[in-house]
């Protein structure tokens, strides 16, 4: 909320081209507390007092020699780049306020005054564009904080993003039933493939030992006909030593939307996922915030990365956050997200969605969730924080 003071501090401009009206505008706005008055009776003069300024509040008349306040309107429109343009107008021609209003003024108030109509609309203006302000200056300090908390995880993530797109050991495609198709690289031995090459049907001379838990998992995924990026599953070696495999894979729908199969690529990561000491820092820094963090790949809405405070809020592991439906958790559907998401591309700075979380155990948790899009060479990472349900 604001103080009656902020209001009361704010730099308000007067423009008309008779004194008299300036003089009882500035007069009547003096008795009622205002500070911070300019006025000018040249019209042309407006626009660069404005951007040398920056008032709150713009009292414009419409009718005026040589450039009319219409003009004037059109050329404030290049000083406020935000697109705001804080100007109520003055006007004796009932025929001018809605041509006013779709011109870009936000109010105005009728010739001859009534002092209490015009004392109530620039009051009511001034809190809206103060409050206003607030926000996006709020709003500025959050993302410069999500952007210093998340600096090593746009450099890492830059980096994996740019190794998944150069390599792969492997791909394959499967039909409807699991069957594969078409492959290329060492599948068979990579994924465990039996005889019938089922990617499920893993043969009785395997000399691995997987692990249960991850490939349930992923057969899960495709079971449910999930995309799934950068799932990593282990399986144990005859010689102890531990094997980590890394796949992606999408399903695939004909010109009829039926299901015909999947695809996806993989590659072996056991290097990869050993723990080294960017990569603590890393995950140390993403679970010390006490918000939910989640991060998604702006082209296909996947999962890149949750931390801990976003798993505990869930209940979903990390592991089961990549392969987790984001309409299932209640946050919505590509459709839906498109409408929050295309706005940040445009370059609204962050989108508030309020989301009524399902969690694992079936739980509801109401809480929101600020939105912000983050560019990363050619690609667009959205970050999610998820607010607890008393931050709301």
């Amino acid at each position: 909320m604001l103080e009656a003071s902020e209001i009361l501090n704010a730099s308000i401009l007067i423009v008309d081209d008779q004194e008299v009206n300036v003089m009882l505008l500035e007069q009547m706005l003096r008795n009622a507390g205002y500070t911070h008055l300019a006025s000018t009776m040249d019209p042309r003069a407006v626009c660069a007092l404005h951007e040398a300024h920056h008032y709150d509040l713009i009292l414009l008349d419409l009718q005026m020699p040589e450039m009319d306040g219409f003009e004037v309107m059109e050329g404030l429109k290049d000083v406020e780049t935000g697109g705001y343009v804080p100007v109520l107008v003055i006007t004796a021609q009932p025929g001018h306020k809605l041509r006013a209003l779709q011109a870009g003024a936000k109010d105005f108030v009728s010739k001859p005054f009534d002092l209490l109509e015009v004392q109530t609309r620039i009051h009511n203006m001034l809190e809206v564009r103060l409050l206003y302000q607030k926000v996006s200056q709020y709003n500025q300090v959050l993302e410069r904080t999500v952007q210093e908390r998340t600096a090593q995880l746009r450099a890492s993530e830059a980096r994996f993003q740019r190794f998944t797109e150069l390599s792969s050991d492997w791909y394959w495609e499967q039909d409807a039933q699991g069957k594969l198709t078409e492959f290329s690289g060492p599948v068979f031995e990579m994924l465990g493939i039996g005889g019938d090459g089922t990617p499920g049907a893993i043969s009785s001379a395997s000399p691995w030992r997987w692990n249960e838990a991850e490939r349930a998992l992923l057969d899960a995924n495709i079971a449910a006909r999930r995309p799934f990026l950068d799932f990593v599953y282990s399986r144990s070696n005859i010689d102890g030593s531990t094997q980590y495999l890394q796949v992606s894979g999408e399903p695939m729908f004909d010109s009829a939307s039926r299901f015909t199969g999947y695809r996806g690529i993989g590659m072996e990561v056991t290097d990869r996922m050993r723990p080294n000491l960017e990569q603590r820092r890393f995950r140390a820094a993403m679970d010390v915030i006490d918000q939910g963090v989640c991060l998604l790949d702006y082209a296909s809405l996947r999962v890149i990365d949750v931390n801990e405070t976003a798993c505990r809020m869930s209940g979903y592991s990390r592991h089961e956050w990549f392969g987790v439906d984001l309409a299932e958790l209640g946050i919505g559907n590509r459709a839906q997200l498109a409408t929050i998401f295309d706005p940040l591309l445009a370059g609204v700075e962050v989108q508030r969605q309020g989301v009524t979380l399902c969690r694992k155990d079936g739980a509801i948790l109401a809480t929101a969730i600020d939105w912000r899009a983050v560019r990363v060479d050619e690609n667009w990472v959205i970050v999610g924080t998820i607010n607890g349900p008393r931050k709301q």
